[in-house]
């Protein structure tokens, strides 16, 4: 099998279905293969367009705000967690399809996320329809691609960027929103779907602060740049007053010293 021009494909495949099944053939293939080749000397592919900009209007999150008017507030934002859900697909598969020459323990690991992340994005659809939703008849926003296209030359930034921040942010929304649901009295279907991602993204930010680490030793930078590497990328991180899920975040890797460091920035900033 060609590896990365088979994960190129399903990475810009635009119809739902399609881009399941080609993923389910691949990663058969991949699972029964051990005789493929990482090593890769020419420079892979721009991602230029999301794969959703072929069924989804997108618009910056500055102009979402504006442009979203739902009948249903609870159907915007099973909308909005099915697109994170979907985008989060397309960044398991740029990492296997982007950082190249690395052991297979590496591709195994984004691809095991990708299959994840399609299983939850079909919770999701599944849960929209029966609300009388449809993935895409909602404006969205291209926020994780724009971050994935900032870190589509290091490895340490995406694993930085993408898994060890921006989805670890993840584990405190999510578990906050469970809370606040079950509070309310919401959507016990809702509230399920919520709590088997959280359960299984833990392992995603874990595999993040793996590679994370792995990267930094190849690359001769030292760890605690993480908070450097975060703020370079995006100035103004850290100033989320949410409450840090703390318990999933040290599962998923994060030191206590690293915690502590994420409160203060931001009561500091």
């Amino acid at each position: 099998m060609n590896f990365f021009d088979e994960i190129w494909e399903i990475l810009n495949e635009g119809e739902i279905g399609l881009k399941f099944l080609k993923f389910e053939l691949f990663y058969e293939k991949f699972k029964r293969d051990f005789n493929i080749n990482f090593c890769e000397s020419s420079k892979p592919n721009e991602l230029i367009t999301p794969s959703y900009a072929r069924f989804c209007e997108v618009v910056s999150m500055k102009e979402l705000n504006k442009k979203v008017k739902p009948k249903d507030k609870n159907l915007n934002f099973i909308h909005s967690v099915a697109h994170i859900e979907f985008s989060a697909i397309d960044i398991a598969l740029d990492a296997c399809y982007r950082f190249r020459n690395l052991p297979r323990k590496f591709y195994e690991d984004w691809l095991e996320v990708a299959e994840d992340e399609i299983r939850h994005f079909c919770m999701i659809k599944n849960l929209l329809l029966k609300h009388g939703g449809r993935y895409g008849e909602l404006s969205v926003h291209d926020g994780l691609f724009i971050a994935l296209q900032k870190t589509s030359s290091s490895l340490t930034s995406r694993m930085a960027l993408l898994p060890r921040y921006m989805e670890a942010n993840g584990l405190d929304a999510n578990a906050h929103i469970i809370k606040r649901l079950e509070g309310e009295g919401g959507n016990e279907e809702l509230i399920e779907c919520l709590k088997v991602i959280l359960k299984e993204e833990i392992s995603h930010v874990y595999k993040g602060d793996k590679w994370f680490k792995f990267a930094c030793k190849k690359e001769g930078i030292d760890e605690n740049s993480y908070f450097d590497i975060i703020l370079s990328l995006y100035p103004n991180s850290f100033k989320n007053v949410r409450e840090i899920n703390e318990q999933d975040r040290l599962k998923a890797g994060f030191s206590k010293e690293e915690l502590c460091l994420i409160k203060n920035f931001s009561k500091e900033r």
